[in-house]
């Protein structure tokens, strides 16, 4: 989910799937069908010579003594114990050992990792590019900048059981010919790890108020109302109890950073309910420190038809004659004509129907469209009028925000798109019903 406090939502971001093949002798790494050339291949178990002493380690061997953490649980207090003080960046035992597990969960996917490679400048800009994608195009976003000049290390594994898995991927800082562990780079993203993870939990838990309490930050406008966030809370647990099914522990970690984690759900049901399909859900660290989720979830909306307040009511895609039309609704004001297009123009409303004006008049048409700006004598169900709030129509649709106040519905003849115009003072204007356009 996206919103900020003076916008109405926005664009989606970072979508597609992140691909990886593993060439064994050439060490060759893919990420999101970028291929990165890489070379140097060093073997992970190779400590000689590493015996804690107070003398700076170089960045291989700070390189291999994490990989080692993170490939077995049992090496990290030795590999912490080796790494000199003044190349720890203040980072804890408990910090590393939290984080090598979480990149070793990751690991296992692929198996048990034999060497690692340090990405050439390239690929290592390539792969920044990855998790700053979206956060250079406005200044709503932190870019990965800010935690300075870093290496970026990747595991190789020569019997890799998943190619197609996210690549396994951690950071060294380097200032010159000195390097350290990236701890504050390392710190920062446990903090976003924990933050998205605690998204998960609550959903999975069906906490509606643990939610609402974590995505509470992301909405800070006064059209977000207390009861607006609730529902939409309750909206999102709503939506992963019926249509995710994958199990939060078959979530896939794909992009792991204090600026941006991304996590990739593999079976999500369709929103037809035909079809299971796959989804991501982002987490991006904004320029005011707070984070924001990125979670899109589809508006659902029921069908609606239009009423006369004194009675009858039309279906939007069937076909009326004239007379059944008039009768129902009354003669409309302004009568005219396009190609293969009637427009009926009534006080507060405009109608289109497809049909034969040919000959300049109509005898029957298709019902395409309905623009609603009065609603004393038509209406468009019982919740949705003219000079409703925005906060009002946020109780009926919680996510609509997420899709620029933008909805569909199928009634089995046709799909119909529902918008809504406002004012400056965020009332409801215009309300519009009308067909989808197919490409």
């Amino acid at each position: 989910m996206r919103m900020s406090g003076q916008e109405r939502g926005f664009k989606t971001a970072l979508r597609g799937a992140f691909a990886r093949v593993l060439a064994a002798v050439l060490c060759l790494s893919v990420l999101a069908g970028i291929t990165f050339s890489i070379a140097g291949c060093q073997l992970i178990d190779d400590l000689r010579g590493l015996n804690g002493t107070n003398n700076s380690l170089s960045e291989t061997e700070l390189a291999r003594l994490v990989a080692n953490a993170i490939n077995s649980e049992s090496s990290v207090a030795d590999s912490y114990a080796k790494i000199p003080s003044n190349q720890l960046d203040g980072l804890s035992y408990s910090i590393f050992y939290e984080y090598c597990s979480i990149l070793r969960q990751c690991s296992q996917v692929h198996g048990t990792a034999d060497s690692f490679i340090i990405l050439n400048d390239t690929d290592k800009t390539r792969y920044f590019n990855m998790i700053d994608f979206d956060a250079e195009s406005g200044d709503s976003f932190q870019t990965i900048s800010k935690y300075g000049d870093m290496d970026v290390i990747e595991l190789c594994y020569s019997k890799d059981k998943n190619v197609y898995a996210s690549p396994v991927r951690f950071t060294i800082a380097k200032s010159g010919d000195s390097y350290s562990i990236s701890g504050r780079y390392i710190y920062d993203s446990i903090i976003a790890y924990s933050y998205i993870n605690h998204y998960f939990e609550m959903i999975d838990d069906d906490n509606v108020d643990g939610l609402e309490a974590i995505i509470k930050s992301s909405y800070d406008s006064d059209i977000y109302l207390n009861s607006v966030i609730h529902g939409k809370a309750q909206y999102i647990a709503d939506y992963y109890r019926l249509k995710v099914k994958s199990n939060l522990s078959n979530y896939q970690l794909r992009l792991f950073s204090p600026t941006h984690v991304q996590y990739y759900i593999p079976e999500v049901l369709s929103e037809d309910g035909e079809k299971i399909i796959s989804k991501t859900v982002d987490l991006r660290l904004q320029n005011d420190g707070n984070f924001f989720l990125e979670d899109e979830i589809p508006v659902v909306i029921n069908e609606i038809r239009l009423s006369r307040v004194a009675g009858g009511r039309l279906r939007l895609g069937s076909t009326y004659t004239a007379n059944e039309l008039y009768k129902l609704l009354g003669n409309p004001i302004v009568v005219s004509y396009d190609p293969g297009v009637i427009v009926l123009t009534y006080d507060g409303m405009t109608l289109k129907l497809e049909g034969d004006t040919s000959s300049g008049q109509w005898s029957s048409g298709r019902l395409s469209s309905v623009v609603l700006r009065k609603d004393d004598k038509f209406n468009l169900g019982d919740e949705l009028f003219i000079g409703m709030n925005l906060s009002e129509l946020l109780l009926i649709y919680p996510m609509i925000d997420e899709s620029d106040f933008v909805g569909s519905f199928e009634n089995g003849d046709g799909e119909f798109i529902l918008s809504f115009r406002f004012d400056e003072y965020d009332n409801v204007t215009r309300i519009r019903v009308g067909e989808a356009i197919k490409h």
